[in-house]
């Protein structure tokens, strides 16, 4: 039996050979294998009908070029929507859209011309980006989309220095040891933005959009306390000697030197808490939890729940660049609206007990990211402005 989800097969250059019938030794290499596996024939088959329905079986008129260019998108795109819930026919469409919409790209065969465009889109939406507010302890804000590369921003003897990629990094001298420890700074990423900041004590936090995270410049006392809103990643520094804190409205994490996720944002029922490494002590009022390595726990109400062998993958995604969904069509869209900045209008509501899986990079249009979701169910989306609808 055929090995892989139709869906992987997409990304394999000799399985698009085949089907395009662009190389001898390809469609060889898969008559023989189809020959020995021939219970799989007829899935290959009809999804290579289905590529000839959608326009895509242009062999005639695509060029090695444009085939060369095909094939290069298809491999960086990075999609792959595997909804294990919907029968076999409908995963054939989904990967036939990876292969006509190219995430991002919105890349087609025109079957007028046989040459490649591009799907222009008057109505599409940008991802997000590196963007994000820093108040200083003098109440100071500071757009640092505004601040160029390398500047630096000064408060009381403590430098803040802006990166290339994103990030702000401390810098503490000799003569503001003493009183760095009374001032508070404030990071804050809009919907839609994202930011890394590095603190004193080298710690490295990643914001994920509509977060914001407030912190001493310099740490000092028993404890290293900071406030969580909305999402952040942390791989924190080691101290035994000064547990590291991180408290929000409803929990509060307390670690020695760790890497993990919080999510918790303030419309989202769950407060996340995902560990990748180390030991961590997860408090809500009476009710706490250890967590180990690839431990989840999840604050319902004043509930603390431990999930053993989480898929680390899904909670660190976002920070990685990329979407990676294991959940219904209601929290995927959240996702979406608080990068993309959107409003999500439901016309009709979608199945809460269905789940949908798939991988989908955040540097794509919303437009191509929708285009792919929509053939994932029997929803389709509508752009207005900022407004998504989700309709029949």
């Amino acid at each position: 039996m055929l090995g892989k989800d139709i869906l992987e097969l997409v990304n394999q250059e000799s399985f698009l050979n085949y089907c395009f019938k662009r190389n001898s030794d390809d469609v060889q290499y898969w008559e023989e294998w189809l020959q020995k596996n021939p219970e799989d024939r007829k899935q290959i088959d009809d999804f290579r009908k289905m590529l000839i329905s959608m326009g895509q079986e242009s062999r005639k008129r695509v060029n090695d070029a444009n085939f060369a260019e095909l094939q290069h998108k298809i491999a960086q795109s990075k999609v792959n929507i595997n909804p294990k819930s919907y029968p076999l026919w409908k995963r054939w469409g989904i990967a036939a859209a990876a292969v006509l919409l190219i995430v991002g790209g919105g890349l087609f065969i025109s079957q007028n011309t046989g040459e490649i465009v591009d799907i222009v889109n008057a109505k599409d939406i940008s991802p997000g980006g590196n963007s994000a507010i820093l108040i200083l302890a003098n109440g100071q804000k500071v757009d640092l989309e505004q601040v160029a590369n390398g500047g630096v921003m000064s408060q009381s003897g403590i430098k803040v220095v802006k990166k290339a990629d994103g990030q702000i990094i401390y810098e503490i001298s000799d003569v503001a040891e003493k009183t760095a420890s009374d001032q508070y700074n404030t990071i804050e990423t809009p919907i839609g933005g994202q930011y890394q900041v590095n603190l004193s004590d080298g710690t490295k936090v990643w914001l994920n959009s509509g977060s914001s995270l407030r912190y001493p410049v310099k740490f000092v006392g028993a404890y290293r306390n900071v406030e969580l809103k909305g999402e952040g990643y942390f791989e924190v520094s080691k101290n035994k000697a000064m547990p590291f804190k991180v408290n929000n409205s409803r929990q509060t994490v307390e670690v020695l030197g760790t890497h993990f996720n919080i999510m918790a944002y303030a419309d989202e029922p769950v407060v996340k808490t995902t560990l990748l490494e180390g030991v961590v002590k997860v408090s809500a009022g009476k009710a706490s939890a250890l967590l180990a390595s690839g431990q989840q726990s999840k604050l319902e109400g004043a509930k603390v729940n431990v999930i053993d062998h989480v898929d680390l993958e899904d909670a660190v995604a976002w920070k990685n660049g990329y979407f990676k969904f294991n959940e219904s069509l209601e929290s995927i869209m959240s996702k979406i609206s608080r990068w993309y900045g959107v409003e999500v209008i439901y016309e009709t509501i979608p199945e809460r007990d269905l789940t949908y899986s798939g991988k989908i990079s955040r540097s794509r249009n919303i437009s191509a990211v929708l285009k792919i979701i929509g053939f994932n169910s029997d929803v389709r989306f509508k752009i207005e402005g900022k407004k998504v609808y989700v309709i029949k």
